[in-house]
């Protein structure tokens, strides 16, 4: 417990999908490690520089302990905390407690594989599960054909997701809004046949709300708020996760449960009410030979519930008959906990290698999950859990069919994990603090349930508006399925009347014909509270936009430009967006309407307006630059050098003539519009590449304030 009155040290990942990740590493292994050792406060008093997790693959994850004092006392500190924030807001860095980077770890994500996160709110987890779906961008061009779908039931948090994740940049993402223990089946087309089978993944992780114990060193209420009936009241919401993650699993398939607490009620008796429900179709799997340098214990196989008195209690017999119902007998370890192999569960606790305490546990899905009933279990028991969620425990994993066609899994969509948890009432004076979660209001979702549309036609025209507005405005929620006839009408163009005025789209007059089928249970929309968002709309890939891109970019036929979308109908679109083929299958899927899709794709090309006529009105966006890049051809690449980079960076808009002649020259050739920088790798340093507007006598780095900020730090420090 002393361990527990000490600060949390400090700690980080370097993305480690990203090409210079390694660059990082050694930019902080050789420029602000050997500063920070060299700080001395007293005599022979010397800092703490950061360090190597063990644990942690290649170096990339670090841990560090300064203080905020001394951060502010030391200059090198001081770099150092700019360089760690700047890296951070693009991406590049990940701040993250260190016990929270192992489940992903031991997910075990390859780049092939379809990933469910469960419960993945803020998202540090999930974007360590993208960087591994990315693993091998490195060598191959190719878009992965992974997936990733983050799932919260939170629709707030689940913003904060879209944001920490979008910095990675990836096309295989989609995050979602759901209650975990409910989320939905959707039928999609597999290994590109025309077959459509029930959605399933090849790892889910269900790192699932819990009382938060273990994070003692850093969440000060948990000393205050904690009480015995968290863990009770949580026990079978996580029970419900979990055995929902089994069902979504495929044959083979990885599960990895986990929680920041250390009470066995949330950890081992889940895990064991789980394998017994389960039938023997799912196993725990044994890592202790994976990460060698983790210090672990082994699951615990005996334990105890304490009641409303503060006593111990060894079984449910020994409740007060008027309070048993409150309590669910796989509270307690089963008959047969000596078979279940608990102890192959791990358990890191804070004095082992100075972090937040963890639980882990593995499941290998061994064949299909049929019936997950309880097993002997007695009445009060049935009074306590499955009168909760009785759709639940009938579900037949062996037809998803029945699963997605008989249980609505979007009744009451906005009521969260915690919100179950009111339903439980465990004892009057028990304190439930779910870590993960956040309250919903319900009330609030009412206004934003969609009317039936039957029949919608609509013409899309030039718009003056901004696609900056359209996130505070309420959209005309997407119907289950949209079928589109696009039509384009060729329109003569005076661009010398344009001026400043917006230009209409290659598109000018597109019609869009809407036509949305009925769900078949109409009487049930009454009770559903639908989240309003945008529709995912794909581009004819041989339509007017893609062509004039194709042609002015020289864009390559192997990009799959049938997977670039727009994200309104009824303005002028102003990005263009991507996903990979998986995300589209799943978009395109005839019961995509049971996901409620809070965000996916990247951004790459960007509608951009000018008081000149330019030949192309769309221009690269630096958030889909880097994967774009090998498709398109050289025409519109200039390669600078070193010193032309640090002009470009010195303010925002350098005059050309400021550039090397033979830059100035190789501007002069091209017309007004986007081009792209290349600055050819050295000293073992991977090629930078930047979208830069070329206007009539200077350049624009198209780059946010922060990606910027983070470019200048990067050239300052990997070339001096």
């Amino acid at each position: 417990m002393e361990v527990n009155k000490t600060t949390l040290p400090t700690s980080f990942r370097i993305t480690g999908s990203r090409s210079n990740a390694f660059e990082l590493r050694n930019v902080l292994l050789n420029v602000h490690v050997p500063e920070l050792n060299k700080i001395q406060f007293g005599d022979d008093n010397k800092s703490e520089a950061p360090r190597p997790l063990p644990w942690y693959p290649d170096e990339l994850g670090w841990q560090h302990s300064a203080p905020r004092s001394t951060i502010k006392k030391s200059p090198a500190f001081q770099n150092f905390h700019k360089w760690l924030v700047a890296e951070t807001e693009v991406g590049n860095i990940s701040r993250q407690e260190a016990v929270s980077m192992i489940p992903p770890l031991l997910l075990d994500v390859k780049p092939g594989h379809w990933v469910l996160d469960m419960c993945a709110a803020p998202g540090s987890k999930t974007v360590q599960i993208i960087e591994a779906v990315h693993a091998n961008d490195l060598q191959d061009k190719a878009i992965p054909s992974g997936l990733v779908i983050a799932n919260d039931a939170d629709l707030k948090r689940s913003n904060m997701l879209v944001h920490q994740a979008k910095r990675l940049r990836s096309p295989c993402l989609i995050v979602t809004n759901h209650d975990a223990a409910q989320f939905p089946g959707v039928y999609v087309k597999q290994d590109l046949t025309e077959e459509k089978k029930p959605i399933q993944f090849d790892r889910i992780l269900a790192d699932v709300p819990c009382s938060g114990d273990g994070t003692l060193r850093k969440n000060f209420l948990i000393w205050k708020n904690w009480g015995i009936g968290s863990a009770i009241g949580l026990h079978y919401t996580q029970i419900k996760i979990l055995l929902r993650g089994a069902q979504l699993a495929k044959e083979s398939g990885r599960i990895v449960y986990s929680t920041c607490s250390m009470n066995p009620l949330e950890n081992e008796a889940v895990v064991a009410e789980v394998l017994r429900r389960s039938r023997g179709n799912l196993q725990l799997v044994d890592v202790s030979d994976q990460l060698p340098q983790l210090i672990r214990a082994p699951g615990v196989t005996t334990w105890k519930v304490m009641n409303k008195e503060n006593k111990w209690v060894d079984k449910l017999e020994d409740i007060d008959p008027k309070y048993q119902k409150k309590y669910a007998k796989s509270l307690w370890p089963p008959a047969d906990v000596g078979q279940l192999n608990l102890e192959r569960c791990m358990r890191i606790y804070p004095h082992f290698q100075d972090t937040g305490a963890f639980f882990i546990a593995v499941f290998q899905k061994t064949g299909p999950i049929t019936d997950i009933s309880s097993i002997d279990d007695s009445v009060s028991n049935k009074n306590a859990c499955d009168t909760e969620d009785a759709s639940v425990a009938e579900t037949n994993e062996n037809d998803i069919q029945n699963f997605c066609e008989e249980t609505d899994m979007s009744n009451d969509p906005d009521a969260t994990i915690v919100d179950d948890l009111s339903t439980n009432d465990v004892a009057d004076n028990f304190c439930i603090v779910p870590i993960k979660r956040h309250n919903v209001d319900s009330s609030k979702h009412e206004s934003h349930k969609c009317p039936k549309v039957e029949k919608l036609e609509t013409k899309v025209e030039p718009d003056e508006e901004d696609d900056n507005q359209m996130g505070s405005q309420k959209r005309a929620c997407e119907e289950p399925f949209i079928k589109l006839e696009t039509k384009v009408e060729s329109e003569e163009k005076d661009y010398n009347q344009m001026g400043s005025q917006k230009r209409a789209c290659e598109e000018p007059f597109i019609k869009l014909e809407i036509k949305v089928e009925p769900d078949e249970d109409n009487s049930q929309m009454g009770s559903q509270k639908q989240m309003c968002e945008e529709p995912f709309i794909f581009l004819d890939p041989d339509g007017a936009v893609i062509s004039q891109i194709r042609e002015y970019y020289g864009l390559s036929h192997e990009f799959p430009t049938d997977q670039l979308l727009v994200r309104s109908v009824n303005e002028r679109n102003k990005i263009l967006y991507f996903v990979s083929e998986p995300v589209k299958r799943i978009l395109q899927a005839p019961d995509c309407s049971r996901l409620r899709v809070v965000n996916s794709g990247i951004k790459v090309f960007t509608r951009q307006e000018a008081n000149e006529p330019i030949k192309c009105e769309f221009r690269f966006n630096s958030e889909g630059i880097i994967m774009i890049y090998p498709y398109i051809s050289k025409n519109r690449v200039v390669n600078f050098s070193l010193d032309d980079l640090k002009i470009l960076l010195s303010e925002p808009t350098p005059l050309i003539d400021r550039f090397d002649e033979n830059i100035q020259k190789r501007l002069k050739e091209l017309d007004m519009g986007c081009i792209i920088i290349y600055i050819d790798p050295c000293k073992e340093r991977d090629a930078i590449i930047l979208p830069v507007w070329r206007a009539a006598v200077s350049l624009n780095l198209l780059y946010r304030k922060e990606e910027r900020r983070a470019l200048e730090l990067r050239v300052s420090n990997f070339y001096q």
